[in-house]
């Protein structure tokens, strides 16, 4: 299917193939001249596939993933793989539109979202052992984000898996107060927990608020690990909610509507984030030397002016 087959993390070596195939992809269509939307559209559809292919099933180099946000970035604003100078930062791009973004995912992420995928199937046992080691770097990411059920005859470990409030026991207690319980130092719950009654030791004063809270956790039929969502299940986009860094949520159906234009909205959106060159910003840049309006109304071509103030372009 195209993945390197090794028992080993890929290096970027390995991955080269995968580079190269965004790029010759990317030189098949540089003889269609797109616009901004087309190319977005061509990015959703055709080189996003491909790199969910390899972030979905492997742990991909750093190098590799930057590579192929480079070339992403390079394709949205200069229609080729030649560098060019970005309108809108690409962590902005890379957001939902509710948080003015374009609906892109970086790669990186995309990644270690497929890669909590990975664990979770593990932790469901549908997935092989095979693969753990590759993913042990993320593990405070999951264990962040999952909820532990108590069962009868519960085979959780007391001190050291999180089911009291999310946390084990263990960093809260310390050696001292575990030696001074005369419990095992690695019991399961069901030492303290018969069918749905507490039995813990009352002479360990570090146990008392735990013994008071834990009358009010409810006992399930069996042990289970939930994703912490609304029903516990676990999906792609919960994953990659879990660790990206959201923004402020703008009104999005301004611009992207059902029946708008993309190109159209494209510019509009462009327009919100004001990063069109216009006259007063190249001659900030020193480009030009004249920012009067050339439709003729004597103004200061501006943003603002161009798309809201001029005499000309209100009647285009």
């Amino acid at each position: 299917l195209g993945l390197p087959l090794v028992p080993r993390r890929l290096s970027a070596l390995d991955c080269r193939c995968l580079t190269l195939k965004m790029v010759n992809k990317i030189l098949s269509w540089t003889s269609t001249r797109l616009s901004f939307s087309g190319r977005l559209q061509l990015m959703q559809a055709t080189l996003s596939g491909i790199l969910n292919f390899w972030t979905f099933n492997n742990v991909l180099p750093k190098s590799t993933l930057l590579d192929c946000e480079r070339i992403m970035r390079n394709y949205l604003w200069a229609g080729s793989t030649a560098m060019k100078q970005s309108k809108v930062s690409w962590a902005q791009v890379c957001k939902p539109k509710e948080e003015g973004g374009l609906d892109l995912r970086r790669p990186s992420e995309c990644n270690k979202a497929a890669m909590l995928r990975l664990i979770w199937e593990i932790l469901a046992n549908t997935l092989s052992l095979v693969t753990w080691k590759r993913l042990l770097g993320l593990r405070p990411l999951v264990s962040a984000n999952l909820v532990y059920t108590i069962g009868h005859n519960s085979s959780w470990s007391l001190w050291y898996d999180p089911w009291f409030q999310d946390t084990p026991l263990f960093p809260r207690l310390g050696d001292r107060a575990i030696y001074d319980s005369g419990m095992p130092h690695d019991p399961s719950l069901s030492e303290v927990l018969h069918d749905t009654n507490w039995n813990w030791p009352t002479h360990v004063w570090q146990l008392r608020d735990i013994i008071h809270s834990c009358t009010n956790i409810p006992i399930g039929q069996r042990d289970s690990i939930g994703w912490r969502s609304a029903g516990g299940a676990f999906s792609f986009k919960l994953a990659w909610e879990s660790f990206r860094l959201s923004a402020p949520t703008v009104p999005a159906k301004v611009v992207w509507y059902s029946e708008a234009i993309r190109k159209h909205s494209f510019c509009f959106w462009l327009t919100f984030r004001k990063v069109h060159l216009t006259l007063d910003k190249l001659h900030g840049f020193g480009v030009v030397q004249q920012i009067i309006c050339p439709f003729g109304c004597g103004q200061q071509e501006t943003l603002d002016h161009l798309f809201f103030y001029c005499a000309y372009t209100k009647t285009v």
